[in-house]
C-alpha cells in the first residue's frame, strides 16, 4: 500500500497524450499521462503541468506523414508548489488523410517517478488510433474537428493497464495566422482490468487556452481546465484544476 506522500505525488500527474498535439490541430489542449495512483485520500484539486515536446516529422506523400516525439512533464502541487510527479512520453505516430477525413496510429511509451525524475514510478506501453474530421464555418474565424479516438495501455505496474474510448469536440478560433483560441470539451471511459476489482471510470475535461506559432516549427500554448471523475471505485473519484503551459518544437525533413 503506498504511502500518502507518494498517493500526492502520483496525483500530480495528468494524461497527456494524442501524439500530434503539434502536428494535428484536432489534438490541441490533451494531457494525457498516467492515471494517478489514488488508493487513499484524494489527489491535489489544483495542479499545475510545465511541458517541453520535441519532434521529428517526415511527409511521406501529399496525404501521409511519421512523426517521432518526446514530451517531458513535471507535476506541480500544493503550497508552496513542489515537484510532486515527473514523466516523459516518446512514441511515433503515423497519419493519413483520406479526403476530409484524418487517421493517426500511435505507439507510445511512457515512463514517470516521483519526484523530479528521482524514484521511478511505472512504465506504459500505449498504443491509439483516432479518427478526426475538420469542419469551417463558412465567413467565420471559426472551426472544429470532432474526433474518436480508442486505446490501450499496458503497464509494469498491472494497476495502470487499462483500455480507453475518448470523444472529443475542439473548436478553434482564428485570431491570426499564428494565434488560435481553443476550446476543448472531451469525455472518455476507461476499463482497468487489474484494479483490486475490475474498475470502470468516466472522465471529462473541459479545456479552454491559447496556442501561438512563433515560428515555422516553434509553438507555445497554455490551457485551463477542470476535470472530474466518475469511477466504480469509490476511491479514485475526484475532480481538479489544471493549468498546462507546453513548449513545442517540431522538424521537419
Amino acid at each position: 500500500m503506498p504511502n500518502r506522500s507518494g498517493l500526492r505525488q502520483g496525483a500530480a500527474l495528468v494524461i497527456l497524450a494524442m501524439a500530434a498535439a503539434v502536428a494535428v490541430p484536432a489534438s490541441a489542449a490533451d494531457f494525457d499521462f498516467p492515471d494517478p495512483d489514488i488508493l487513499n485520500g484524494r489527489p491535489p484539486n489544483f495542479v499545475v503541468i510545465p511541458g517541453f515536446r520535441v519532434a521529428m516529422r517526415r511527409q511521406i506523400d501529399a496525404d501521409s506523414a511519421v512523426e517521432s516525439y518526446v514530451l517531458t512533464q513535471v507535476g506541480l502541487a500544493g503550497r508552496p508548489f513542489i515537484v510532486g510527479a515527473s514523466g516523459f512520453a516518446g512514441g511515433l505516430t503515423l497519419s493519413r488523410n483520406f479526403g476530409d477525413l484524418s487517421w493517426s496510429g500511435t505507439m507510445e511509451a511512457t515512463p514517470s517517478w516521483d519526484g523530479l525524475f528521482n524514484s521511478p514510478s511505472a512504465t506504459g506501453l500505449e498504443f491509439q488510433t483516432q479518427l478526426s474530421r475538420s469542419y469551417a464555418f463558412a465567413g467565420t474565424p471559426w472551426s472544429v474537428s470532432p474526433r474518436i479516438m480508442l486505446a490501450y495501455r499496458f503497464s509494469t505496474d498491472s494497476q495502470k493497464e487499462r483500455s480507453k474510448i475518448q470523444i472529443a469536440l475542439p473548436f478553434f478560433y482564428r485570431i491570426n495566422e499564428q494565434l488560435d483560441l481553443v476550446f476543448v470539451p472531451k469525455i472518455d471511459q476507461r476499463h482497468v482490468p487489474h484494479w483490486t476489482s475490475t474498475r470502470n471510470d468516466v472522465v471529462a475535461n473541459v479545456a479552454a487556452g491559447a496556442r501561438y506559432e512563433i515560428r515555422k516549427g516553434v509553438q507555445v500554448s497554455a490551457f485551463l481546465a477542470y476535470e472530474n471523475r466518475w469511477s466504480s471505485a469509490p476511491e479514485v473519484r475526484y475532480s481538479r484544476w489544471l493549468i498546462v503551459p507546453q513548449l513545442s518544437l517540431r522538424a521537419d525533413f
